[in-house]
């Protein structure tokens, strides 16, 4: 059977009438959504229904772990580990922060993610820290189904360096945190 596939003139049309009527272009089988293949790998494997589909991306960062009572700040100590044992972690930002341990990571249940909302580039001006750093890259997914949350998947390099948990379905993203879209908000 002979299929043939759109040319890149076709192509390129429906992206700019899509980007001009302000939705999401679509993309046909094998196209790229970002036009950066690691991003787009991210975003099937996040959509996709198993749960350790993400893990091979996780960058897990390198922390002093701390004794400190209170929120935020480096990763809490666990019984046995002596104050500022360096421990593994894939920081979790949400409405306070915290941590899934690389030695944890068989229990996690992964993340329940609808459609892609936004892609794109980190701006300076975005939040990170010592123990939360930020992206190149933001994946700003809806919630699925009936979570009440959105999640963003800050990446670095092909590779998950954070994830962030919004309050809302339809993630709110701040201005000042994008220096370019790839893939405006829907």
């Amino acid at each position: 059977m002979n299929v043939r596939t759109p040319s890149r003139s076709v192509l390129l049309a429906v992206v700019i009438l899509a980007l001009a009527s302000g939705c999401a272009a679509p993309t046909p089988s094998g196209a790229s959504l970002t036009g950066l293949p690691e991003l787009d790998a991210i975003i099937a494997a996040a959509q996709s229904d198993d749960p350790g589909a993400l893990v091979p991306f996780f960058e897990y960062t390198r922390a002093a772990c701390t004794s400190a009572e209170g929120l935020g700040g480096p990763p809490k100590c666990l019984p046995g580990e002596a104050e500022g044992a360096v421990v593994e972690v894939l920081p979790l930002l949400g409405p306070e922060g915290s941590f899934l341990r690389k030695a944890d990571i068989n229990q996690w249940e992964g993340l329940s993610l609808g459609e892609i909302h936004a892609v794109y580039e980190v701006s300076d001006a975005a939040y990170r820290d010592e123990n939360y750093p930020a992206g190149e890259h933001a994946l700003v997914f809806n919630g699925k189904n009936d979570s009440s949350t959105s999640v963003t998947l800050q990446v670095r390099a092909g590779r998950i360096v954070r994830i962030d948990y919004g309050l809302n379905r339809v993630p709110e993203i701040r201005p000042e945190d994008v220096s370019r879209y790839l893939v405006s908000p829907r």
